[in-house]
């Protein structure tokens, strides 16, 4: 859940301009003389923590409640009366006046001594609207003298905030208007502002006062990008109903240019779609086929050398710091996760071969013969940093960090099926995604994370030629020079990747190598175990050079070791959380519970539901059966088009969402 506690972002409000905003009432819903008659909503089908961006939600936070300062040292937790036509408010913006009993006992009753609730329902319904505004007027400070040893504390107040108030609001935007979806979160968070000021009754009532939100309607009604590059001037234009001196117009510029903001987030990441190196054709009449080659060169700019964290932090480049980089805290929004159910964090569980298999079957994956390689983003291994040559390993639940191993790559020797774990990275670390976000700006692709599939790596040299040249790696490569065409996740607008992200058409060279870091890892998006590489003698040190030797190589590199091929499945230690519980629990062997639970296709899946998967996707059925770049991407279109996000993997949730009836 999003949480308010500074505005970096915006510069502080007065007093003034604050008891305005908050005082100001007006129509704040379709009762209130409007008709919902015509209008054309947009589906909500998701939290409202995912609608709106942080700086969306710190942007009607710091207009509708000041935020914690302006409460605890001005309000003081006390009901107040902002004036105007405003009623008895208490919390962050709760008006009763424009509240009925059921729903302040619904948002309250649960939060507030009884007696204390008592008290304030004797206000619900009163506000100082005409007519005999006088007489309410000095009935309201009356009411405020008389409840002011009532204090609702901030944690208490913008808890409710979020929790009753902004669904409810939300809510109120969504069946109010079409094709929010089509826009950014900055957008969505502009239009929700204007919302919670003027309330979504004015969309479709005929008064003259009215006519920006009628307009903005017929704009959104649109869905085209044209038209909603119009609504920042019809959000300037409502300035002629209070005059430029209001912090009411103030605050309609402000919404204006987040909503730009939002413009200009979605136009880069359109833009850089366009420019994909390896963008589809759009023929008249093109069927696209899948196409699992090879390309000689990576399309990324290249990895991390010594230095270059230094070279960044002195940059005073505008944007996100580091202290902003972090895994996404909303399993939901995060494409890896959302297809899965959730556990207890911190959940510990045995994981073993079997294990290990179920997941390759229902995931579909085609596998090399011999060793296999897992990786399981978001794991730790209990108790130790590794472990060698066993049946089982107990593995831990947690999430990356992009500072820290904190996620599990091993082999399984599946013939003794006996299991070899090391503490590892599957995600790029901090400076790939602060790098890559300022790069984005000029159309330059540096650091993505590798989504969930099964991907052949062939043994070769790392940024061979460079000073930070290792041999022995792992290449994702189905030779030990080229590099493969994937489909990589970057997030452009912001460092936390999330499941509206741009998922590019890229060969970003996301190799397994040491991770060369006495602290933490070097990783543009490639997968890392903790050790080095010390070119002078080809030696191969520390949890890597283990990892080498599980893989049947040593730890000094050898000629024969190019050109070797493994298997890698990449998975989360969600994935393999659920495994292991459905064995333990023997869930396992009722295969209709197996299959609702585990079955997927995703990057590395083969069989005749991919096949069936290409023809509803619209393309040429591949005769590998194998969903390679060119379906994850038709899958990503197809649930961005119909779903307003995109994780790239069919579960049966996902399925059915799409109509798509291949699972």
């Amino acid at each position: 859940m999003l949480t308010s506690s500074a505005f970096p972002d915006y510069p502080p409000l007065s007093e003034d301009a604050l008891a305005e905003a908050l005082g100001y009432r007006e129509s704040p819903d379709v009762a209130a003389g409007g008709s919902m008659e015509g209008l054309e909503a947009t589906v909500l089908d998701r939290p409202w923590p995912d609608v709106i961006s942080r700086k969306a939600y710190d942007f009607v936070v710091r207009w509708e409640t000041g935020g914690r300062a302006y409460y605890e040292q001005v309000i003081k937790g006390r009901p107040v009366w902002p004036g105007y036509a405003s009623g008895i408010t208490i919390g962050c913006g709760y008006d009763l006046g424009y509240h009925r009993l059921a729903q302040f006992t619904a948002d309250w009753g649960q939060r507030i001594p009884r007696a204390e609730f008592d008290r304030l329902k004797a206000t619900i319904g009163f506000n100082t609207a005409d007519p005999n505004r006088p007489a309410k007027v000095t009935r309201a400070k009356a009411l405020v003298q008389s409840l002011k040893d009532i204090v609702i504390g901030w944690d208490v107040a913008i808890a409710q905030f979020d929790a009753a108030k902004m669904p409810k609001l939300v809510s109120d935007l969504y069946g109010a208007l079409d094709n929010l979806d089509r826009l950014h979160p900055h957008a969505r968070g502009a239009l929700l502002s204007l919302v919670f000021n003027r309330g979504n009754g004015g969309f479709t009532r005929s008064e003259d006062r009215y006519r920006e939100l009628r307009e903005i309607r017929k704009l959104m009604a649109s869905g085209k990008r044209r038209d909603f590059e119009a609504i920042p001037e019809q959000l300037l234009s409502m300035r002629r109903i209070w005059g430029s001196a209001s912090s009411l117009s103030r605050r309609r510029e402000e919404e204006a240019d987040l909503f730009k903001a939002g413009l200009a987030e979605t136009g880069l990441t359109e833009s850089l779609a366009a420019l994909s190196t390896f963008a589809a054709p759009e023929a008249p009449g093109t069927t696209l086929a899948e196409d699992h080659a090879d390309v000689p060169e990576q399309t990324d700019i290249g990895d991390e050398v010594d230095g270059t964290e230094a070279l960044f932090d002195g940059l005073e480049a505008p944007g996100p710091s580091a202290a902003d980089v972090k895994w996404n805290p909303n399993d939901d929004d995060q494409p890896d996760y959302r297809h899965l159910p959730k556990l207890r964090p911190g959940t510990e569980f045995d994981f073993t071969a079997a294990d290990i298999e179920a997941l390759v079957k229902y995931n579909a994956f085609a596998t090399l013969p011999g060793l296999l390689v897992f990786a399981l983003r978001g794991a730790r291994i209990v108790g130790a940093d590794k472990r060698e040559n066993v049946t089982a390993i107990t593995l831990a639940d947690q999430r990356p960090n992009h500072r820290d191993f904190r996620c599990v790559m091993g082999v399984l020797d599946r013939e003794s099926k006996r299991l070899w774990a090391y503490k590892a990275s599957t995600v790029p670390n901090v400076n790939a995604l602060l790098t890559g976000y300022q790069l984005a700006k000029q159309g330059r692709y540096e650091g993505n994370v590798l989504p969930t599939g099964a991907y052949i790596y062939t043994v070769g040299i790392h940024r061979a030629g460079t000073d930070g040249e290792i041999r022995g790696v792992l290449r994702l490569s189905k030779d030990s020079t080229g590099a493969s065409v994937v489909i990589a996740l970057r997030s452009v607008n912001d460092v936390v990747y999330d499941r509206r992200d741009f998922w590019h058409k890229c060969a970003p060279a996301d190799n397994i190598h040491p991770g060369r870091r006495q602290t933490g890892f070097s990783s543009l998006g490639c997968l890392t175990l903790p050790g080095d590489y010390v070119k002078s003698s080809k030696t191969h040190t520390g949890i890597w050079a283990d990892f080498r030797v599980a893989l049947g190589m040593g730890k000094t590199f050898a000629n024969t070791d190019n050109g070797r091929q493994f298997t890698v499945v990449l998975l989360t230690g969600l994935d393999a959380a659920l495994a292991s519980t459905m064995r333990t629990s023997g869930e396992i062997d009722d295969k209709a519970k197996a299959a609702a639970a585990l079955k997927r296709l995703r990057f590395g899946s083969k069989g005749p539901d991919v096949t069936k998967l290409q023809q509803k996707l619209g393309l040429a059925p591949d005769a590998s059966q194998l969903v390679g770049p060119v379906t994850r991407l038709a899958l990503i279109a197809r649930q961005q088009e119909k779903l307003g996000w995109a994780d790239g993997i069919l579960s049966p949730e996902t399925d059915s969402a799409l109509g798509l009836k291949v699972l």
